[in-house]
């Protein structure tokens, strides 16, 4: 039987090339974003988390109207379930973000408690593939800047990529995010614990996937396959070093210094 993983991870965090990268091996299909419904319209795309969810309700109100943790769980397994169906015989990958897993919690959640996805993942055997990136002040930048340009990935652009900014930035801002996203990752490294998980940063992705190295070969054995052909990826990293994007570098390095982030500037 074919394996269903989930691509857990936040934004700006390489999410679509390591994507890129599971689609090019033979027995996997990747489901971009599935709780994005801007990504996958729900009208649309039956791999859509929100038009399955309607789709159960409609077939069953009683899901919605009378529930128990036991319908819960077997209503987010029979999502996976589904995603199998779509895409078999191959294995699954379904994209979710940090900021999407509260769709898969039952009627209420303990904000700092493990994430019913987590418990529902390791009782169904469903592995986890936690990408995150080390450097989340870059990670900040490279969201505002995407937010102004309205340009989230390199094959969106027009004319040259590289052509972006400088742009003058919200210090404080940047820094109340970078520290936001910092504990958000450390959250999620802990409460994957317990999961069948492998963790890969978008730094080493982004120095090592496509070479053929010992970062494949682990993400390759973690996901039961072997690599296949050589990998010639479309996306393209979009935001330039932050010293050449912010113009204001200099308040954002001093900031940074006085927030213990020193390390990401």
């Amino acid at each position: 039987m074919a394996n269903a993983f989930i691509l857990l991870s936040h934004e700006r965090s390489g999410s679509h090339f390591v994507g890129e990268f599971l689609r090019m091996l033979a027995d996997f299909r990747v489901f971009d974003e599935v709780c994005n419904a801007d990504a996958l319209k729900p009208t649309k795309a039956a791999e859509s988390f929100y038009r399955f969810k309607y789709d159960a309700i409609v077939r069953d109100p009683k899901y919605l109207l009378e529930p128990t943790p036991k319908a819960h769980r077997d209503f987010v397994t029979s999502y996976f379930e589904h995603l199998l169906s779509l895409s078999a015989p191959r294995n699954v990958v379904a994209d979710i973000k940090y900021g999407h897993v509260q769709n898969f919690e039952y009627w209420w959640w303990p904000i700092l408690e493990r994430p019913m996805l987590m418990k529902i993942c390791e009782s169904a055997k469903i592995g986890i593939v936690h990408l995150y990136r080390e450097n989340v002040v870059e990670a900040t930048v490279s969201a505002m800047v995407a937010e102004k340009r309205k340009v989230w990935h390199s094959w969106q652009a027009r004319g040259d990529a590289s052509a972006v900014g400088p742009y003058t930035l919200p210090v404080k801002e940047i820094v109340r995010r970078a520290r936001l996203l910092q504990r958000q990752t450390a959250w999620f490294k802990d409460w994957t614990k317990k999961n069948s998980t492998i963790e890969l940063t978008y730094e080493g992705v982004a120095a090592d996937l496509g070479k053929g190295g010992p970062l494949e070969s682990a993400l390759a054995a973690f996901l039961h396959t072997k690599s296949g052909k050589a990998f010639n990826p479309r996306v393209q990293k979009l935001t330039p070093p932050l010293h050449e994007v912010v113009k204001n570098f200099d308040e954002l390095k001093a900031a940074c210094r006085r927030s213990a982030l020193a390390q990401f500037v």
